[in-house]
């Protein structure tokens, strides 16, 4: 307990000290629920830490994640494009792209065409020019994949979707794994 008269330090370098303390608290608390699946409370943790400091581009990966778990895809994809970004502008054009396939994949089912190609677009561009063989390649096979179903080319799409399960294993990469593997049972399940 403090002495009697005795006054408490209000500078603003102990106010910052005290934000950073909490916002790293907030961050963790975060990307902890998110390891677990609680996604009403990493939504809100991390927003909260957004509130106060700028969260990286991973941090807001995991805050898009929540809120599409919420089924706030709106919210989802506006937090996803400011990842991509910051992805983009701090030198990882890898993880930019993913963050454009999945915009651009979610607005391709959504019946937004033009807005979807953009995106993909852009990521495929991004990948291409990273000039090396890499996780980012499958992705970019799925909409390939569904061009060559959406002309009538079911082998192709099918041979397309194995690939991309092919490079999903190569890499370790069980998202990319999983979804390819979807996507080619989709073909085989529709096509008999």
């Amino acid at each position: 307990m403090p002495a009697r008269g005795a006054k408490f330090d209000q500078s603003p370098a102990s106010r910052v000290k005290f934000s950073a303390v909490s916002v790293s608290e907030e961050l963790e608390r975060g990307r902890t629920a998110c390891a677990n699946f609680a996604w009403r409370d990493a939504y809100a943790s991390l927003v909260s830490a957004g509130e106060t400091a700028p969260l990286s581009a991973e941090d807001l990966e995991l805050l898009a994640t929540s809120a599409y778990m919420l089924g706030d895809e709106d919210e989802w994809m506006q937090v996803l494009e400011r990842a991509h970004q910051r992805h983009a502008g701090g030198g990882d054009p890898l993880r930019a792209a993913r963050c454009a396939f999945w915009i651009g994949t979610n607005l391709m089912l959504r019946g937004e065409i033009g807005p979807a190609t953009g995106w993909l677009g852009r990521a495929q561009r991004l990948v291409e020019r990273e000039g090396r063989e890499c996780a980012e390649q499958g992705y970019m096979l799925i909409p390939v994949a569904f061009q060559h179903e959406a002309g009538g080319d079911f082998e192709g799409a099918v041979s397309t979707a194995a690939a991309a399960v092919e490079i999903g294993h190569r890499f370790a990469d069980a998202d990319l794994s999983a979804l390819a593997a979807h996507v080619q049972g989709e073909f085989l399940v529709r096509n008999g």
